[in-house]
């Protein structure tokens, strides 16, 4: 076949083509479905920008705010000075030791060494074993400076120590052993009453020199650190130092309770020797002087 006959078929075959109906197997191009779905897309072109343009400001919002949280937990980079509140702590400080009873002063001759001064059994224990005083038990009758007749001389000369053939003052048989007896008794009833007249003595001095200091001078230490808050308060330009304000102040209140607790312990020691004093001395069964 030669390149004539080629060219031949190639017409024949273009002619063919061209003159096929457009059946449904081939698509026809729609211009106006073309211009509507443009139009759509462009408009969620325009919802989509727009959302970026929220979130970019959302974004930005966000970042502020984290950098107002950042810069609010940097409390401790902010200063508030109120010179009159460390004054108070100091103060409370010092109360502190001026508030304890000294014991070694108030019961002469009592051993402290063994009271665990950290439980309130124990010290419920080493009260009522010094401030009260059982007639019928004289082991456990507590002696002031002049010591227990164990320490005491003889009549005879010697010592009432209880061993083997030896005078027993807690077990009187002679009449010796029974006047030391009702010796040793009376003194320890007379050491227990002194030791109740110096706790109430110690309560009543302290209660009133407490009563004082918080009608005065420490009034005046609170008024001053109340002023000092409002003024800071008033004058706090961010949230930083208004915060850091209101935490002194939080603290301020605080220590004002610190106050009221001891103010509070101080008056249950004194309403305690209060009732201290209407009760005897020995709450046993014993008659005064039924058989001395």
């Amino acid at each position: 076949m030669n390149r004539k006959h080629l060219r031949i078929l190639a017409v024949a075959g273009l002619l063919t083509l061209t003159s096929l109906p457009a059946s449904a197997t081939y698509p026809v191009f729609d211009a106006t479905s073309f211009a509507k779905i443009t139009e759509q897309f462009n408009k969620l072109q325009q919802q989509f920008d727009e959302l970026m343009k929220q979130t970019d400001i959302l974004g930005k919002i966000s970042k502020t705010a984290q950098d107002q949280i950042n810069a609010i937990g940097k409390l401790g980079q902010v200063a508030v000075p109120v010179l009159n509140l460390a004054k108070l702590g100091q103060q409370i400080n010092r109360d502190i030791s001026c508030l304890l009873p000294d014991f070694s002063k108030l019961m002469p001759g009592v051993n402290l060494d063994d009271v665990d001064w950290k439980s309130i059994c124990a010290r419920r224990f080493f009260y009522n074993s010094t401030l009260w005083f059982d007639p019928r038990d004289p082991d456990s009758w507590k002696f002031g400076e002049e010591g227990s007749p164990d320490d005491w001389a003889m009549p005879e000369g010697g010592s009432w120590g209880g061993e083997g053939n030896e005078p027993n003052w807690k077990n009187p048989d002679s009449p010796a052993e029974q006047r030391l007896y009702f010796a040793a008794r009376s003194a320890a009833r007379k050491a227990t009453e002194e030791r109740r007249a110096q706790m109430a003595r110690e309560a009543i001095n302290t209660g009133l020199a407490q009563a004082d200091r918080t009608s005065t001078e420490l009034a005046e230490i609170n008024q001053d650190i109340i002023e000092e808050l409002e003024s800071q308060s008033d004058q706090a330009i961010d949230v930083k130092t208004l915060l850091a304000t209101l935490l002194k102040a939080s603290l301020h209140q605080s220590r004002i309770q610190v106050q009221q607790q001891q103010q509070m312990a101080q008056l249950i020691r004194i309403q305690s020797n209060m009732l201290l004093q209407f009760r005897p001395a020995g709450d046993g069964g014993e008659q005064e002087g039924g058989d001395e």
